[in-house]
């Protein structure tokens, strides 16, 4: 419903977006900003977690052979169409993208040798498959970004959200991780998990900073409706906090993270002064690579199929395997823009202004009022830094975009390897 309504008013657009069936010559490739990050999504993990609406299957050995080789061909199918680009991140995610660290190797020295690349190369590690011969093989390869998807540090959460390891794994593996030092070592936590106490969520975030690591990644559990997960609660005669309460979970996390010396850098993550940091999702333009992969090219925003056989096959027919595509309006491309920088926590006027050629205030004149009136934003040079409400206001919204929009594009791609339309 938020959803809906910001639609209709920020945008002033009354029809839901519109993701058309891929066809040859359907994306302008030549205007594909100078740079741009790279995503590798890997979609194989040992087990699946029930809570988990990522694309993902599980892991067979001569399957990720064959994935490996069809990311080949659909970085070769690339090469022509980023000859001239600057590749400034590479960012590896699943499922559990360190079950093919062997199969990465071959694609990350084609991006360094193929590719204009210079920038950081980040991974998402399973704390169960955290061990020494994995880090020093990700050291090895070039991956100078780690962020371990702890979770959280109680033992009857882990089994109920069906993560495969236990507490003491998962300290194990932050201790490992930081002997390496890695430019940035990111920890996930989630919170209002099933059952969960305040004082669990607390020592959740202590625990994890105990560990000196350099982020902080915190974010609630969203129950999306494609998962099994709603009706395990119910089934467990579980109970979670309000929305109304995560506010104050959110303001508990802000004091620890000070006390420890953090200072929020997102809306749901943390870091020192100066510090580096994991930041996957906020990419200005990014290509993305894998079944169930998305990129944002100059407006337009398009999935790859979902299907790892219909993926594998599409790239043996050395085709794009690309399944849907919206094209944004100048005006959808300005307010996606703005949607990703509050993610960050601010929103800079001169940046609209080099990529847009206008300003954002007189674009779009009620929300920068509204953020104003209701006190979510305060102007600052040009810049809307978005308060403690404001930045309340956009963890609601976030989740709602999650369950209302990726949902059911994500829901559609799973059991459809090719759709022709699908409107949102």
């Amino acid at each position: 419903m938020i959803t809906d309504i910001l639609r209709k008013i920020i945008l002033r657009r009354k029809d839901k977006f519109l993701f058309k069936s891929y066809r040859e010559g359907m994306v302008d490739f030549d205007s594909i900003e100078s740079n741009l990050g790279l995503y590798v999504h890997i979609p194989f993990c040992r087990s699946l977690c029930q809570y988990c609406p990522y694309n993902k299957t599980v892991y067979e050995r001569d399957k990720a052979y064959e994935y490996k080789q069809a990311l080949i061909s659909e970085l070769d199918l690339y090469k022509d169409r980023l000859k001239n680009k600057n590749i400034t991140s590479v960012y590896i995610g699943g499922g559990t993208p360190t079950l093919l660290t062997d199969e990465l190797k071959e694609v990350l020295e084609l991006i360094k040798t193929e590719f204009h690349f210079s920038g950081d190369i980040g991974i998402e590690v399973h704390p169960a498959e955290a061990d020494r011969k994995l880090f020093d093989t990700l050291q090895e390869i070039g991956v100078n970004l780690i962020s371990m998807g702890i979770q959280t540090f109680n033992d009857r959460a882990l089994k109920f959200l069906g993560r495969g390891y236990v507490s003491r794994d998962a300290e194990k593996a932050l201790a490992l991780v930081k002997e390496y030092g890695f430019k940035c070592v990111d920890a996930d936590i989630m919170t209002n998990l099933p059952g969960q106490t305040m004082e669990d969520i607390k020592y959740d975030i202590r625990k994890a900073y105990s560990y000196g690591i350099d982020q902080l990644s915190v974010y609630p559990l969203i129950i999306f409706p494609m998962t099994k997960m709603g009706r395990a609660i119910r089934e467990n005669g579980l109970s979670r906090f309000s929305n109304l309460y995560e506010n104050k979970i959110l303001r508990t996390i802000d004091d620890i993270s000070a006390e420890s010396g953090y200072k929020r850098s997102s809306v749901w993550t943390y870091g020192k002064d100066g510090g580096n940091r994991y930041t996957s999702v906020t990419r200005e333009s990014f290509i993305g690579l894998g079944a169930g992969a998305s990129s944002l090219i100059d407006g337009y925003f398009y999935l790859n199929t979902f299907n790892v056989d219909g993926y594998i096959k599409r790239l043996g027919e050395r085709k794009l395997p690309i399944n849907l595509v919206n094209r944004m309006s100048d005006r959808d491309k300005m307010m996606f823009w703005i949607f990703w920088r509050c993610y960050d926590g601010e929103i800079d006027g001169s940046r609209f202004t080099k990529l847009f050629k206008g300003d954002m205030k007189k674009e779009f004149p009620l929300l920068f009022t509204m953020l104003k009136l209701l006190g979510m934003a305060k102007e600052q040079g040009g810049r809307f830094a978005l308060t403690e409400w404001g930045r309340y206001a956009y963890h609601l919204v976030e989740k709602q975009y999650s369950v209302g929009y990726l949902n059911d594009l994500w829901q559609a791609s799973m059991e459809q390897p090719w759709i022709k339309e699908i409107r949102l």
